[in-house]
């Protein structure tokens, strides 16, 4: 149960860290795409320091903490600077879907640590089953955020 928790805190954490600071969902997409590549570089060797430095839970392998730190750390820096939204619905629809993506990637860290039966083991396994396909129009719909940036420029008349 507790890991459900820690998800749930994770997925809160980022919609709030991504509403307050109205970032651009594409850059904090791609960040977390930079996250999950680094996390499964470096995971297994950062699982050890961290154990050593006493952040290890007993009910949240060393490993699977890495890989969550390594993760959203990418995406966290980009909440300090980049592109804003300058509308309260951009933002609020940013990130939730930043929510969604972050939860999206997490499926399969995470799922080997909940005690699932029954409902709760059949939606994970849709989950488990799907969590790619989020993540791959996650990030396709990033790319077109960040291209939306660049519009046309409108010429501006020269009075003589």
């Amino acid at each position: 149960m507790e890991v459900v928790i820690v998800f749930a805190a994770i997925v809160v954490l980022v919609f709030v860290g991504a509403f307050l600071s109205g970032r651009r969902f594409g850059a904090l997409a791609l960040g977390l795409a930079a996250g999950s590549i680094l996390s499964g570089f470096w995971a297994s060797g950062l699982a050890f320091p961290l154990e050593g430095v006493g952040l290890s839970m007993s009910w949240l392998p060393a490993e699977v903490l890495a890989t969550i730190i390594l993760l959203i750390v990418p995406a966290a820096i980009l909440l300090f600077s980049g592109p804003k939204y300058t509308k309260k619905f951009s933002r609020v629809v940013s990130a939730l879907a930043i929510g969604v993506l972050t939860a999206a990637f997490l499926v399969k860290p995470l799922g080997g640590l909940m005690t699932l039966d029954g409902t709760a083991l059949e939606v994970y396994k849709v989950f488990a089953e799907y969590w790619q396909y989020a993540v791959g129009v996650g990030l396709i719909f990033g790319v077109l955020d960040l291209f939306m940036l660049h519009g046309t420029k409108l010429s501006k008349d020269k009075k003589h």
